[in-house]
C-alpha cells in the first residue's frame, strides 16, 4: 500500500515540476517578446520619427542550428492624416540572425490603390486613398482641392470602410463608404450638423 502511495506521490511531483517548468518558460518568453518589441519600436522611431508605428505580430522561430529567435512584423505609416498615406510592413529578426529578414512590403505608394489585378481594400491607408481616387469619387477630390486642410477619419465595418473627409473651414463634410472589393458604395455630402446638403 505504501509503495503505491509513493509512486502516486512521485507522479504528482513530476507533474508539478513539469507545470512549473512550463510557467517559467512562459514568463521567460514574454520578457524576450517584450524586449523584441521594444527593440523594434526604438529602431523604427529613430528611422521614421514622424510616422505612426505598430507591432503587427511576433512569431517564434528557430534557425537551422536550433536557436530560438522572433520574427517581428511592424507597420510604418507616413502621412497618416493626409490624402495619400504611405504604409509599409517591415520585418525584423530578434536577436539578429545570419540571414536577411524578409524585404519591406510597400502596401501603399505614390497615392495609388487598385491599379492592377483584383482589388482588395485590406488596410485603412488603402481606404483613404480609394475614397478620393477610385471612380465615382470626383467630388471628394474637388473637396480636397478646395480644402487642402481636410483630414480623413476612418471607421471599419465587416465588409466596408467609411472615410470621413472634414475641413475646419468648410461648412460641410463627406462620408465615403468603400466595399473591401474596391467598389464605392456611397458618397454623402453632409452639413456639419449631419443633415444632407441640398443640391
Amino acid at each position: 500500500m505504501s509503495i503505491r502511495r509513493e509512486i502516486l506521490l512521485i507522479i504528482v511531483l513530476i507533474f508539478v515540476i513539469a507545470l512549473l517548468v512550463k510557467v517559467v518558460e512562459f514568463f521567460r518568453t514574454d520578457v524576450v517578446e517584450a524586449d523584441a518589441s521594444n527593440f523594434v519600436l526604438e529602431d523604427l522611431k529613430s528611422k521614421y520619427p514622424d510616422a505612426d508605428l505598430e507591432i503587427m505580430s511576433i512569431t517564434n522561430k528557430y534557425n537551422p542550428l536550433g536557436s530560438h529567435y522572433f520574427e517581428v512584423k511592424a507597420r510604418v505609416t507616413e502621412g497618416a492624416e493626409t490624402a495619400c498615406p504611405e504604409r509599409s510592413h517591415i520585418f525584423y529578426n530578434y536577436p539578429a540572425q545570419n540571414f536577411i529578414a524578409q524585404p519591406t512590403e510597400a502596401i501603399t505608394r505614390n497615392c495609388n490603390v487598385c491599379t492592377e489585378g483584383i482589388c482588395t481594400i485590406a488596410f485603412s491607408e488603402e481606404a483613404i486613398i480609394a475614397s478620393h481616387k477610385l471612380s465615382g469619387t470626383y467630388v471628394i477630390q474637388a473637396y480636397l482641392n478646395v480644402y487642402p486642410d481636410a483630414v480623413p477619419t476612418i471607421s471599419e465595418k465587416a465588409e466596408s470602410w467609411i472615410v470621413k473627409w472634414d475641413s475646419k473651414t468648410a461648412q460641410n463634410y463627406y462620408l465615403v463608404e468603400i466595399h473591401r472589393n474596391g467598389t464605392i458604395m456611397q458618397v454623402k455630402d453632409l452639413n456639419k450638423n449631419g443633415t444632407a446638403v441640398a443640391n
